[in-house]
């Protein structure tokens, strides 16, 4: 039964923890880590400790909550260091995993291909479709709503910074996060990428997980397949706890154990007819108006897709000014400018507590505190922060960016139209594979498949027991070495024309590898 499978899977890793990163991934058979084959001893004492972690059935936190239809997924990602959050989706019958930034901006979900004429190297292998017994072109048909290739569906998508994919539709089967979830799979909607264009080129992650709530070209989104599976999903309620470094996605519901001091949600009007907005009233600083009126800020789209939060011209100038006299004058904000939009903090200093907090008044006055710590950001050295606003330039509409929602969940019920928000102390997920080689196996474990099989069902007090008997063996030089594979690296989009050398574009017979 599914809840059998769920509980022996989870609480088994607990045990595990003694045993280091090496004999883990022995232990699960984690295809990503290069390791000489473990000795008869260690692989019977692992076997054993597996199944006696099994005699106590307790809840565990992150995982697929069948009572409430709730799922969740761990967000990795920072605002320096990649500018944006992202998430692991499983995709097809032999479950690949594949990246993807989580954007409430856009609506499409998809991902490079093999054979893409112009795709990047990200961290994920591509998607094999020809490996997923599930998959299926999207044939052309009068529901197409875009173009078609080679009698398959196809779409392009631009964005705002000049970014752009294209690529064909198909439909598969899509877990939400990694296998340690375990959350149930749905059928979904997806795109295989076979052109990226800048950042889409150059970036880690793989895709994209569009949520915004409008479809693409009469395409459900892959937020509207989750809602769909009613069984295992409560329909129209989400939320993103993001923290500096990674977070938590939910799907179904949200978290209140992350609630600071059990603090109550916040709860503002949402409109979701093509994007999810909001209408700011105020900007405050210290309790003193900076900008005044639902006109000031124009439209206020809520993005996860944008690093920064973007306010018209008139409120960033005054914004900037309001907080460059705070800092200059009088006890300032305990650091010294550096530049046009940093801060170095003084030798003291741990944080930028001391610079005024910020707060964002939106209709039936609900003021909601945007603190210095989320409305700037650490930009490498530890002591030096920089404004995590920017200027709109010409357009006169608000943009609450990932900088605006970090230290928060925000909460969006569809259901009822309301936006909430609540001071929330997220989880953090730093360790991203293949990004820093001394962390690199422990952050593959936690975003890798964990499949095994359960023999025995023994006591705690024998796991216990042959946990210690194996931390000894592992003292006496028992232990085995491993090569860490998977890097990041940058790659120059260098723009080659049609017909130059790169790949060829993936067809319906072909073999399609992305990551969604």
């Amino acid at each position: 039964p599914h809840f059998a499978r769920h509980a022996l899977a989870k609480l088994a890793w607990a045990p595990l923890l003694l045993l280091g990163p090496e004999v883990r991934a022995g232990v699960f058979g984690l295809k990503t880590m290069r390791r000489r084959r473990r000795p008869p001893l260690l692989r019977a004492a692992s076997s054993v400790l597996i199944a006696g972690s099994c005699c106590c059935i307790r809840p565990v936190v992150g995982a697929y909550d069948a009572d409430e239809r709730i799922e969740t997924a761990r967000l990795y990602g920072n605002i320096n260091e990649y500018a944006y959050y992202f998430t692991d989706l499983l995709v097809g019958t032999e479950p690949q995993r594949v990246s993807v930034i989580v954007d409430t901006g856009s609506s499409l979900c998809g991902f490079p291909c093999e054979g893409c004429a112009h795709c990047g190297k990200h961290m994920d292998p591509p998607f094999a479709i020809d490996r997923s017994l599930s998959a299926q072109w999207i044939p052309c048909s009068a529901q197409c709503g875009g173009s078609c290739q080679r009698g398959v569906c196809s779409y392009t998508q631009s964005y705002t910074e000049g970014s752009s994919i294209s690529g064909l539709w198909f439909r598969d089967m899509v877990q939400l996060g990694d296998a340690l979830q375990e959350n149930p799979p749905v059928n979904a909607t997806l795109g295989c990428h076979v052109d990226e264009r800048k950042l889409f080129y150059t970036q880690r992650v793989n895709g994209i997980m569009g949520m915004a709530p409008h479809e693409n070209s009469g395409r459900p989104t892959i937020l509207q397949d989750l809602f769909g599976d009613k069984k295992h999903v409560n329909t129209g309620v989400f939320s993103m706890c993001l923290a500096e470094w990674g977070g938590k996605l939910s799907v179904g519901g949200y978290e209140t154990q992350y609630h600071v001091n059990n603090s109550a949600v916040q709860w503002i009007p949402l409109l979701h007819s093509g994007y999810y907005s909001v209408a700011p009233t105020a900007l405050l600083m210290d309790g003193v108006s900076i900008a005044d009126g639902v006109g000031a800020f124009g439209t206020s789209l809520v993005d996860s897709g944008t690093t920064f939060t973007y306010f018209p011209s008139p409120v960033f100038t005054r914004l900037t000014a309001a907080l460059v006299a705070a800092c200059t004058t009088g006890p300032g904000c305990g650091a010294v400018r550096e530049g046009l939009d940093c801060w170095r903090l003084d030798a003291s200093a741990k944080s930028p507590s001391r610079f005024p907090p910020l707060a964002l008044v939106f209709e039936g006055s609900t003021a909601i505190a945007w603190p210095p710590n989320a409305y700037m950001f650490r930009r490498g050295d530890s002591a030096l922060w920089c404004h995590a606003f920017a200027d709109n330039g010409a357009d006169s509409d608000t943009v609450l960016g990932v900088s605006w929602m970090v230290h928060k969940d925000v909460i969006f019920d569809l259901r009822t139209s309301q936006l909430g928000i609540a001071e929330a102390a997220c989880p953090e997920y730093r360790k991203v594979p293949g990004e820093r080689p001394g962390e690199f196996a422990t952050a593959r474990e936690a975003r890798r498949q964990v499949p095994f099989t359960m023999i025995l069902v023994l006591g705690t007090g024998a796991s216990l027991s042959v946990a210690v008997g194996v931390l000894i063996w592992l003292l006496c030089g028992g232990a085995t070495s491993c090569k860490k594979e998977g890097s990041y690296s940058s790659h120059v989009d260098r723009e080659p024309l049609a017909g130059s050398s790169g790949g060829e574009s993936p067809s319906p017979s072909s073999s399609c590898r992305g990551s969604a």
